[in-house]
């Protein structure tokens, strides 16, 4: 699956978010970078659904999905700020998304689960509280149960922050072959230690470079080294 964001602009009251900007993300993991402020949430929101552009459209593949509910589309999002059910055991925490869409039968939803928790490392932890885990071990729960839906569409606003060295160069988990797309952003090119293309801002709104990255009217922008 290919994403296209198609001249899109975002405004809230009198202050843009995001100036005009067309962009064509292909399947693989994408990496983008920017400080605070320079519209990456804002952009991955848009992505995901959560919010409609000003202008512009959203489409997967050929299909317009501007105006399509997050809830009909193939698409899991992770925020930095990991949210967990407090009350769920990890395992019931990562089973929760299949559980509501239904159509799985239980051994093949723990065999799932199980198989998501051990490539996060975190099989041995299943029938924990949240509250008995650390920071870390919470947020690999979190992408745990964004990766077992196993969604064309994957977002992770930085997602690695809590995690340690280790797991960060490991991260190619967070794109197994079988998903389309994989968008990532980060505040810093250290804390974006993963493997893959990657986009910078340095002011105004972020995006996901690739090597035939589109050029942008916005100032301060660049993709791959390249500067537009």
């Amino acid at each position: 699956m290919n994403l296209h964001l198609d001249a899109i602009t975002k405004q809230v009251g009198g202050d843009t978010h995001l100036y005009a900007m067309s962009l064509t993300f292909a399947p693989g993991l994408n990496v983008l970078l920017g400080p605070t402020q320079a519209g990456k949430s804002s952009l991955m929101r848009l992505m995901a659904g959560l919010d409609r552009p000003t202008t512009g459209r959203v489409r997967e593949d050929d299909t317009d999905v501007t105006t399509t509910a997050v809830q009909k589309r193939s698409v899991a999002f992770v925020y930095q700020q990991f949210i967990n059910y407090p009350s769920l055991t990890v395992f019931e925490n990562i089973a929760s998304p299949l559980r509501v869409q239904g159509g799985l039968r239980g051994e093949e939803i723990k065999r799932r689960v199980r198989e998501t928790a051990a490539m996060m490392r975190i099989d041995h932890l299943l029938d924990r509280l949240p509250a008995a885990l650390s920071g870390g071990q919470q947020q690999r729960t979190a992408i745990a149960r964004a990766l077992v839906k196993e969604s064309n569409l994957l977002l992770l606003d930085e997602p690695l922050v809590n995690l340690d060295y280790k797991l960060r160069r490991d991260a190619k988990y967070l794109c197994p072959a079988q998903r389309d797309c994989h968008l990532f952003h980060h505040r810093t090119p250290r804390s974006a230690d993963v493997r893959g293309r990657d986009g910078r801002s340095r002011q105004g709104p972020t995006f996901a470079g690739r090597p035939h990255a589109p050029s942008l009217p916005s100032a301060g922008l660049a993709a791959g080294g390249r500067s537009f």
